[in-house]
């Protein structure tokens, strides 16, 4: 059996309760979500150790999964948990500041509620 190096991936969940990330990983085909899917589990294993070309630090805090065209936007949270707080489709090199902004936003609404957040189960 593999070791874990994070105890657990979360989506982030918004006042709604609406979890975009997962509503966009859903809006993918089946294979785009396979791989969606591999990477995450790649992060639960290697934790901050997972390294490009399947993640890439950002900055603020912010990670990156970079499975194919699809950027998925995570931080740490609690040591040995990875919240995922947004995803977009790639069409440029440059991350839109726009797309940061919620990112980091949505990052320091979970670090000041904690209650927002909904476990993946892999």
């Amino acid at each position: 059996m593999e070791e874990y190096k994070l105890e657990g991936i979360y989506y982030f969940m918004d006042k709604d309760g609406g979890k975009p990330v997962k509503a966009f990983i859903h809006s993918l085909t089946w294979k785009e979500q396979a791989k969606v899917y591999a990477y995450i589990t790649e992060l639960k294993i290697h934790g901050n150790n997972l390294r490009r070309p399947m993640a890439d630090y950002i900055g603020d805090g912010i990670y990156e999964l970079r499975p194919k065209d699809n950027r998925i936007f995570y931080f740490f949270y609690l040591r040995n948990k990875a919240v995922l707080v947004h995803v977009i489709k790639k069409h440029v090199n440059k991350i839109p500041l726009g797309d940061l902004n919620v990112c980091t936003r949505r990052k320091r609404e979970v670090e000041s509620d904690g209650d927002n957040i909904e476990k993946l189960e892999l």
